[in-house]
């Protein structure tokens, strides 16, 4: 539309920017957007770095910044993680996901549009359709003061692009289309997609702070948080290593909360699942998203947010907070609605566990070398499986060592809890086998002596 300025989302909500003689008839679009904030936390409420692992990767055809080599789930060493450095030492927050959806007004004016999203404190690093990405440094140290955006430069709705859209089996890509949205197309590119999609990874604090001990939380907003005066609602979950669930809905009334911690679970306790899942979709919906969006939206996470071992906290973040560290500008007069989730990874009471089990493993139960050093044949046939590290050793016929166990039962974000143990420790026998066990397991390309590693 010419001479209409980009409205930013302050400005669909009420600051105003309309060029009033020719916006002020037109339909105003209808845009929704869901995504994830997630952050990792000690038991002092310290953030844990280096958690961009790509667990549930998107699909090959996704664009990324700098064009980075694509990296299939599993355990074996990648340099490249969701779009970024693996275990990058300054990633303590992952965007997950966020898409946005549009539903134009029967008398809406098929006019091709910009978006863009900026991410303050963070790159922006995996996007779809093709979009113009700043790259705010990347792959360089990352910190606050990181800018990084994505631009999708007019864009159209077509109804009947949807055989431009791309065939994939991938769960995190399938869920989000089920949306009665319409389908926006980079026209240039001929690509097509119910939702354009963006994710990335920054150098932020969650704007809350849990703190354990004595058996008991305490929830905290940060002190330099302006976006949050009080506590909002929390749902405390926590996945049980056999994959029961429980959980439990807190509403604070002031920016401080202290509870209970869970108790050990019983084996005659049942799962709260269904409950949670109602409750966070009605949490969603009552943001402004659609029943099929708050659906789509929780099965797109159900094996991180439900499937998942570990202990875990959500709530719904504040516009004002998502405006501020994510700020979105639409070029056509749009109702926006973002509903983001604030979710922080605990260290569980499994996961302490088996921290102490490592430590306490003889030497010998540690491979001093990977399985994939000593035998590079068995990478082929671990390509067409795919999986964990301990495939490999069952592709390869070779018994699956119980340190191998113990390090995979400590769940997605092993690599970046075991650095954030060796840091924090001056122990210097507790130090060896951490790196000890690093260097033979990490995802996070251990430096291995040449003399050690088998030729090829």
């Amino acid at each position: 539309m010419p001479g209409i300025r980009c409205l930013t989302l302050a400005a669909v909500l009420g600051a105003g920017c309309y060029a009033p003689a020719v916006l002020a008839a037109a339909p105003a679009l209808v845009v929704h957007e869901w995504g994830t904030f997630t952050s990792f936390q000690d038991p002092n409420g310290t953030a844990i770095a280096g958690i961009n692992v790509d667990d549930e990767p998107v699909p090959p055809f996704v664009h990324r910044l700098g064009n980075v080599p694509i990296f299939d789930s599993g355990n074996l060493p990648a340099t490249w993680s969701q779009g970024a450095p693996s275990c990058h030492p300054d990633v303590t927050l992952r965007l997950e996901t966020p898409v946005l959806y549009f539903y134009p007004p029967t008398d809406w004016p098929p006019t091709a549009f910009d978006v863009q999203a900026n991410f303050v404190g963070g790159w922006i690093t995996e996007f779809y359709p093709q979009a113009t990405a700043d790259d705010a440094g990347f792959p360089k140290a990352l910190d606050a003061n990181a800018r990084g955006s994505v631009t999708w430069r007019r864009v159209t709705l077509d109804p009947g692009a949807q055989e431009l859209m791309q065939e994939t089996f991938s769960q995190v890509w399938l869920a989000p289309r089920k949306v009665r949205s319409a389908t926006v197309v980079n026209p240039e590119t001929r690509e097509a997609e119910k939702y354009l999609f963006y994710r990335g990874v920054g150098h932020l604090d969650a704007p809350i702070v849990v703190r354990e001990g004595n058996g008991s939380l305490e929830f905290t907003v940060r002190a330099d948080q302006s976006e949050l005066t009080t506590l909002p609602t929390l749902w405390l979950v926590e996945v049980l290593p056999d994959g029961r669930v429980r959980h439990e809905t807190l509403h604070p009334a002031g920016r401080t909360l202290r509870t209970a911690g869970f108790p050990k679970a019983s084996a005659s306790s049942g799962s709260t699942l269904v409950a949670l899942h109602r409750e966070l979709g009605e949490a969603l919906t009552a943001q402004g998203l659609f029943a099929d969006e708050a659906a789509a939206m929780l099965e797109t996470w159900r094996l991180s947010y439900f499937e998942s071992e570990g202990l875990r906290v959500f709530f719904l973040l504040p516009r004002s907070w998502t405006n501020n560290h994510l700020p979105l500008t639409i070029s056509t007069a749009a109702e926006v609605t973002r509903a983001m989730v604030g979710r922080v990874e605990l260290v569980s009471a499994h996961q302490r566990a088996m921290l102490a089990k490592l430590q306490s493993l003889p030497s010998s139960a540690i491979p001093r070398l990977p399985l994939y050093a000593q035998d590079h044949s068995l990478l082929k046939t671990w390509s067409k499986n795919r999986g964990p590290l301990s495939a490999l050793y069952v592709a390869g016929g070779v018994e699956v060592p119980e340190s191998l166990q113990v390090y995979e039962s400590l769940g997605r974000f092993r690599d970046a809890l075991l650095v954030h143990e060796l840091k924090g420790t001056s122990d210097e026998a507790q130090r060896a086998r951490l790196q000890r066990v690093i260097g033979t397991f990490s995802a996070c390309v251990p430096v291995l002596p040449q003399s050690l590693v088998a030729k090829p």
